[in-house]
């Protein structure tokens, strides 16, 4: 039987950005998350190891999951198609972002939401590594979510 999509194609997913920050580095990435739990709000990540997010999310013990918003759909592809080693994001794209906090990773404007995620674990499989990770504040910033499914985006809407 030939199949159409891979599975990771079939389940339709958030698209978030993680934003990181650890002393004068800082990196944002394109990336996806799943909730685990609700009641204590804790999500998954996967990185791909040897990124510089993935150290800096290490070195920092946490970073920012920022709901990507249909404001952003070019922003998505822009920190998607570029690695934090090969120079600074933020710069490049010419980010703009809600006014920084200190010591916090940026967050970019017009996103949907945003949450401060401590880093509670983390595994190596393969070239990834899969983060656990307990949302510890959020903020809705009331801007319709978008969702990826069979390599495009979606926005969302009730029905």
């Amino acid at each position: 039987m030939v199949q159409a999509h891979p599975l990771s194609h079939w389940l339709p997913c958030p698209v978030v950005f993680i934003s990181t920050a650890c002393g004068d580095q800082r990196d944002i990435m394109t990336a996806t998350a799943m909730f685990i739990a609700e009641e204590e709000p804790l999500l998954a990540v996967s990185l791909a190891r040897g990124h510089l997010t993935a150290d800096l999310v290490n070195r920092a013990g946490g970073f920012a999951l920022v709901i990507a918003s249909v404001l952003q759909e070019k922003l998505v592809w822009q920190v998607g198609s570029m690695k934090g080693s090969e120079g600074d994001k933020f710069d490049r794209f010419a980010i703009k972002t809600l006014p920084p906090r200190p010591g916090k990773p940026l967050i970019p404007e017009d996103a949907a939401s945003y949450a401060a995620c401590s880093l509670l674990s983390q595994q190596a499989i393969g070239g990834y590594v899969l983060l656990v990770a307990r949302a510890v504040e959020w903020t809705d910033l009331n801007n319709p979510p978008l969702v990826w499914h069979r390599k495009a985006l979606f926005s969302l809407t009730a029905i």
